[in-house]
């Protein structure tokens, strides 16, 4: 009985799942962030920078210098926009990274199955009983032939100039 999982196709799907997820994760890591509640874009120019970029850099944010201690609303708008950005960042992260991770693993044992499947060369076939020995031991990629093919004359005689039959 053959089992479903050691198919090449489940190999071959395995792999393409794999391929499809890490790249649906590493867009999601790539694709701008969202906008925050508290207004502007997470990112210092017009638009959000993408998430990986706000996790490697989180400074990176766009929201300028904090304000004193002294402007209590600014510095809560602004503690406000950087959390809601950073929390955007993390959440980002913490569904596509273990998405990339899965991914992977699917694709290098989807791999690993059809090496394991595909890898392994197979056994010669064991000799035929009507076959001559020299055909049981030639080997067709090495070139190894048989002593001699066809059963024409052989010539017994002395051999001339040119491989030929020598004058008598």
């Amino acid at each position: 009985m053959k089992r479903w999982w050691s198919s090449p196709w489940m190999a071959l799907a395995l792999v393409f799942v794999g391929l499809f997820g890490a790249t649906v994760a590493v867009s999601g890591l790539w694709a701008p962030l969202p906008p925050p509640a508290a207004g502007g874009t997470c990112g210092p120019g017009l638009g959000s920078e993408a998430a990986v970029e706000a996790l490697v850099n989180p400074g990176s944010i766009g929201a300028g210098a904090e304000p004193p201690a002294t402007k209590e609303a600014a510095r809560a708008n602004w503690s406000q926009f950087v959390s809601e950005c950073q929390s955007a960042t993390n959440d980002r992260a913490l569904t596509t990274i273990p998405v990339l991770v899965v991914s992977l693993v699917l694709a290098v044992g989807g791999l690993m199955l059809l090496w394991r499947r595909t890898g392994r060369p197979a056994a010669p076939a064991p000799p035929t009983a009507g076959e001559p020995w020299w055909l049981q031991h030639s080997d067709p990629v090495g070139g190894a032939r048989p002593p001699f093919s066809g059963s024409g004359p052989v010539a017994t005689g002395p051999v001339g100039p040119g491989g030929g039959p020598a004058a008598v």
